[in-house]
């Protein structure tokens, strides 16, 4: 190894006292003042001599430096790393350069020295924290990739560390052609099926053809195996190389779909479930399925993507398309008969701080299981925590009518379950916010019914599944599911308790209101329900209404939303945030609302819209979820300044993503 470059430090010293001499001379040329000359001279004297102490100080130190490194590695050892055929350094703590082999010097120096420099120098984005790690590392250099392997050699006052550079660039090339090789899965579904029953034969055949063509020019590039049928299911494989492309377009058929249109006026809409980064075919087709189903269960309109890491979704811009048929609605209820029969016990439970819609669909299918129960010694409870309900008018008014004792506190629901018990959970599918965590670990034999849109953390373990998006509440798939499981169940009571749930979700029938929703009220009236009775569920005090009116005169505009905020923790917060939330809308170029209240150190935003703005997204990227027009969110450990700020910024983000969306369109 060349030594003529190490650390040069005389020349330095020379330039230096060179200059010191120079400046020296010239005051004395220049300068009148015998004195000024005599101060220029001491000065001039004491820079020389601390220069040459300095110098002197740094030869000592480099001596022992050298003296250092040539007894941390004797012959043997030098010679050892110099026939490693891979490049080796040794740097210090600092990652200073204080040795290297000539393979080192060869490959990754190409021929220049660099003994005293820091390897940040050598290699662009270098981590001193890297050495102490303990761990491997990869890192770039001239187009080639190494991986590093770190030796730590501990002396009597320093380490050392020695640096192993592995060439891997070939391996990564292989790696980087067998992951763009995966295998992914596509299952597309025509979302409008059930439309084109209505229509003429030849609409429906230029429609099926339409979407059909539609997929196969979307595909055709892609170099995949295809079945496309849009009478059924979609069925694609293709490569991840090829998928990557499809995701960065965020799935643009679907916006090219929806430029189709049935006769009629309804656009056409379609569902992707994507299984991509499993072991096999097999496991990304059962992956596919899954994210299918989860697409379908969010509304529709959407592309959702499933890999080990979870799920990812596109689109969703635009609303539940409502279900005429009501095969499954009778499906559903002969099998929740058969399991309401054999179970001892049965017991209902909504979600935590239970509204009008969870305990209304409770109520009605309570009053269904005690109706099947008649003539057995089975028992009915409804689990409630009532220190922390939203619905305590509904359930004090029940209580008196009926006289019933179903209501019961979570612990004792714990005590009275049993192995044969029964557990039905309505207005929510999701286990975090359920009513009592214990209670649903407890129960063996689980049933779900819910009209959220799917969420990524489901009830996994029911045994029915009863989820429809499109419903405007769960009350109104109760209400469904009543004449098919008892005729005479439902009597005044429990339809006003059901048609306050309905008329909450849908407030008054203004949003999320279909046919079938207005089917359900009917039935309801039908039963009994008295409209006025119900129109008290919803009454407040004159407290509330002020804390209300205070809050929808803070509010503020961002854009297109209303956003007001509040740190008071009153009493029924909880409710004068939502009933804000929706005044809020009422106001002229308002097409969100969003009210953020104090619990505690946790933020939670309730939200609400009119359709055109999907809150159930924005909230999701805070962690909540709900439905396109009524969704919430909760921030633990949060201020509430902060959570303004975090609101704001997934409004944004949901903007950019919309235009975005509108671009592609």
């Amino acid at each position: 190894m060349k030594n003529n470059k190490y650390w040069l430090l005389s020349p330095y010293s020379y330039i230096q006292l060179g200059f010191i001499l120079l400046l020296l001379l010239l005051v004395l040329v220049m300068a009148g003042s015998v004195p000024l000359k005599i101060i220029a001279c001491f000065i001039s004297a004491a820079a020389i001599g601390f220069s040459l102490l300095f110098a002197g100080a740094v030869r000592e130190n480099l001596y022992r430096y050298v003296t250092w490194i040539s007894q941390s590695f004797d012959t043997s050892n030098k010679d050892a790393l110099n026939s490693i055929p891979v490049p080796v350094v040794t740097v210090t703590e600092q990652g200073e350069i204080i040795w290297y082999n000539e393979q080192f010097r060869e490959v990754i120096l190409l021929g220049a020295d660099a003994q005293g420099v820091k390897l940040p120098r050598v290699f662009k984005g270098f981590d001193e924290t890297w050495l102490a790690a303990d761990n491997e590392f990869e890192i770039k250099k001239d187009k080639k990739v190494y991986l590093v392997s770190v030796g730590v050699h501990d002396l009597e006052e320093n380490k050392q560390y020695a640096l192993y550079f592995n060439d891997i660039t070939d391996l990564k090339k292989t790696e980087n052609q067998y992951t763009v090789s995966r295998p992914a899965v596509l299952l597309i579904v025509f979302d409008n099926e059930e439309e084109l029953l209505k229509v003429r034969e030849n609409e429906r055949v230029r429609v099926i053809s339409a979407v059909e063509s539609l997929l196969g020019k979307w595909v055709e590039d892609t170099n995949c195996i295809s079945r496309i049928n849009a009478r059924d299911r979609s069925f694609i494989m293709m490569e991840e190389q090829y998928l990557e492309k499809i995701i960065s377009s965020r799935f643009s058929v679907l916006n090219e779909a929806r430029r189709l249109v049935i006769e009629g006026g309804n656009p056409v809409t379609l569902s992707i479930g994507v299984g991509r980064g499993g072991n096999n075919f097999s496991e990304c087709e059962y992956w596919a399925n899954q994210a299918l189903e989860m697409a379908l269960g969010r509304g529709g309109d959407q592309a959702c993507v499933k890999d080990m890491d979870g799920y990812s979704f596109y689109g969703g811009v635009s609303k539940s398309v409502e279900k005429q048929s009501k095969v499954r609605t009778r499906m559903v209820a002969q099998a929740l008969v058969e399991l309401i029969n054999t179970a001892d016990k049965c017991f209902v439970m909504g979600h935590r701080f239970s509204d009008l819609d969870a305990i209304g669909a409770a109520i009605g299918m309570a009053a269904i299981i005690e109706a099947l129960q008649k003539e057995t010694e089975q028992t009915v409870h409804i689990v409630v925590d009532e220190n922390a309900t939203l619905a305590q008018p509904l359930i004090n008014s029940y209580r008196e009518t009926r006289g019933v004792s179903w209501f019961i506190p979570p612990d004792a629901a714990l005590d009275a379950m049993t192995d044969d018990s029964l557990l039905i959970v309505v207005d929510t599918h999701s286990p975090e916010v359920i009513e009592s965590k214990a209670v649903y670990n407890a129960a063996q034999t689980v049933v779900t019914i819910d009209h959220h849109r799917l969420s990524v953390k489901r009830i996994q373990n029911s045994v029915i599944f009863f989820h429809e998006p499109y419903a405007s509440s769960t009350c109104e798939m109760v209400t469904e599911l009543a004449p098919y499981m008892h005729e005479t169940a439902i009597a005044r009571p429990e339809a006003e308790a059901l048609l306050s749930g309905i008329m909450l979700d849908t407030k008054s029938f203004v949003l999320k209101t279909g046919a079938r929703t207005f089917e359900a009220a009917a039935y309801l009236r039908r039963r009994g329900a008295d409209t006025i009775e119900v129109k008290r569920f919803f009454s407040g005090s004159l407290q509330t209404y002020i804390e209300k009116s205070q809050l929808v005169s803070s509010a503020r505009l961002y854009g297109d939303c209303a956003i007001s905020s509040t740190a008071e923790e009153v009493e029924g917060v909880r409710v004068i945030a939502s009933q804000a939330a929706d005044e809020l809308l009422n106001i002229n170029g308002v097409t969100a609302s969003f009210v953020l209240y104090m619990t505690g150190t946790q933020v939670n935003i309730s939200a609400r819209s009119l359709g055109k703005f999907n809150v159930q997204v924005v909230m999701e990227k805070l962690g909540g979820g709900g439905h396109m027009t009524m969704a919430a969110a909760q921030l633990p450990d949060t201020t509430l300044e902060n959570g303004v700020a975090k609101l704001k910024a997934a409004i944004d983000e949901f903007r950019r993503e919309q235009v975005q969306e509108e671009a592609e369109k």
